[in-house]
């Protein structure tokens, strides 16, 4: 029963973005997709996530929010200049920055098509913030849900590897694979795309290439998913599980208790 709200929102939400180049208000119906669509999505990770969200309400403190919070404003920071990159591909230099600011915007996308869909799923609509001389970010609703998701799995497992560490006396060796794993898994999506979005420019050849604006668009909507589910595999793999010889089966326990009374 949980899953069918989620499940349900996101169905509308895509409903909504599909009608929103033909609908009456392009703005109106994209935002109230996306935020239909993303905020089911999210409650839909969250139910998937029950263990780590209770982990971290259990150990919360002024270190275990830090965590959170400075892994959040990197992703934001990296994902706020991929997408900032893909949008000058596909539109060109969108403005130049003159004064300060900070608005919700979106970026009309023709005519009703899957790829259309895809568009305004990902790209749609987004916070867009400015600062002279001429920098920009924008963050869609994409990389906002996927921040708190990857950020939430990020902070979870470093404070199980923590809690093991207080457990355990020579720790040095065995918490470091695991704590490997989330550095390496967080870093991954984070590095990537802002080396693509930096080193590609670089190259000119590159750049006006469509290898270059495919490799970027594949990091910013791949490496989100793939990062939360290697954080999410590396979380379960550090739950201590008991040997199968001393597990209970409950199915053969009921049957010898049926057996006994009968």
């Amino acid at each position: 029963m949980k899953l069918i709200y989620p499940t349900i929102g996101i169905l509308l939400g895509i409903v909504l973005l599909w009608i929103s180049p033909v609908s009456p208000s392009y703005f109106a119906y994209v935002v109230a997709g996306n935020v239909v669509f993303w905020s089911s999505v999210l409650l839909l990770s969250f139910n998937f996530m029950k263990q780590e969200i209770s982990l971290i309400k259990g150990r919360m403190s002024k270190f275990v929010a830090s965590i959170f919070l400075i892994y959040l404003s990197i992703h934001y920071f990296v994902y706020s200049i991929a997408l900032e990159k893909l949008l000058d591909g596909i539109f060109g230099v969108l403005f130049q920055v003159s004064s300060p600011f900070i608005t919700l915007t979106y970026s009309p996308f023709f005519p009703p098509s899957l790829l259309t869909l895809l568009y305004n799923t990902l790209f749609n609509p987004a916070i867009v913030g400015g600062f002279p001389p001429n920098f920009y970010f924008e963050l869609s609703s994409y990389a906002i849900v996927m921040g708190l998701v990857i950020a939430t799995l990020v902070t979870a497992n470093i404070v199980r590897v923590m809690q093991y560490a207080s457990y355990l006396k020579r720790t040095k060796v065995i918490i470091l694979a695991p704590l490997l794993g989330v550095i390496g898994g967080g870093s991954c999506c984070i590095s990537v795309p802002i080396l693509l979005a930096e080193a590609i420019p670089a190259a000119n050849f590159i750049l006006f290439s469509p290898l270059g604006d495919t490799a970027l668009f594949l990091a910013y909507v791949l490496l989100p998913p793939l990062t939360a589910i290697g954080l999410k595999l590396n979380f379960d793999a550090m739950r201590p599980k008991a040997p199968k010889n001393l597990r209970i089966n409950y199915t053969e326990l009921s049957k010898k208790n049926e057996k006994k009374t009968s």
